[in-house]
């Protein structure tokens, strides 16, 4: 009796977090496609959540950030570094590391321009994935990565048996996502008062960051559209897998004699 109490209290764990997880996700969709992105010379004293499009412009004084993977110069990004891993009959990505860092920039949506802090924000960028073979010898910048990072190990070795050479290791992806200088950017977050503006900058004063008074905070490089597609995918992934784990656990316990 114990074991099938067990399997349906790990299904119920599971589900419920993946069902909790999925349920935010569409949380956050749902606060994005509740209103529309305002003009960003409106944003002059504002304060309170807010929904802004235009072009990423780089801070004269935040500069920039350099990625771990590509080199880019850029102003925000995420990593994340993978490797597959079989257990018996199951395989799958296992994550080793993940980041992400950015600098202060400017929205520019052709009449005004605001300054937004992306510390603490859900990034919403576009993925761009290397996927290196046990054996293979990575490139400069990844290699230069793998040797400062104790967490990722380099799957480059292999074994001489004459005839021929095996390659030991498991397959490895690193993943970088990025805000570019001059991309389409989206925000969704909390207008606040900043530093005051030159006289005749068209630089509003005002800050757009994380707070207590937004309920999500969300830097995307696509349009509103776009960036609650992207969200939504995943999400409704997540809610699905995490109902029927639930229902499954919650079946198990219930056919279980008291």
């Amino acid at each position: 009796m114990v074991l099938p109490q067990l399997v349906a209290i790990v299904f119920l764990v599971i589900g419920g977090f993946v069902l909790l997880r999925g349920g935010r996700e569409l949380r956050t969709v749902f606060h994005i496609l509740r209103n529309d992105p305002v003009p960003v010379r409106s944003l002059d004293g504002h304060s309170g959540p807010v929904e802004i499009t235009g072009t990423a412009v780089a801070d004269e004084d935040a500069g920039t950030v350099t990625a771990p993977f590509t080199g880019s110069e850029c102003l925000a990004y995420t990593y994340e570094v993978e490797e597959y891993r079989s257990s018996g009959k199951h395989s799958s990505w296992e994550t080793l590391d993940e980041g992400q860092a950015g600098v202060d920039f400017i929205v520019d949506d052709g009449n005004a321009r605001v300054r937004v802090n992306p510390d603490g924000a859900d990034v919403r960028f576009e993925s761009q994935s290397v996927t290196v073979s046990p054996g293979t010898e990575l490139p400069e910048r990844l290699a230069g990565y793998v040797e400062r990072t104790d967490a990722v190990e380099a799957q480059d070795g292999s074994v001489n048996l004459l005839v021929t050479e095996i390659s030991l290791g498991n397959k490895q992806r690193f993943t970088e996502r990025r805000l570019d200088v001059g991309e389409d950017v989206y925000v969704y977050g909390q207008a606040m008062r900043g530093p005051a503006s030159e006289w005749g900058s068209n630089l509003v004063d005002a800050v757009v960051g994380d707070g207590d008074g937004t309920p999500v905070f969300v830097i995307s490089d696509t349009s509103e559209r776009g960036t609650a597609r992207r969200i939504v995918r995943g999400a409704i992934a997540e809610t699905v897998f995490g109902l029927a784990a639930v229902l499954i656990g919650a079946a198990v316990l219930l056919s279980v004699p008291l």
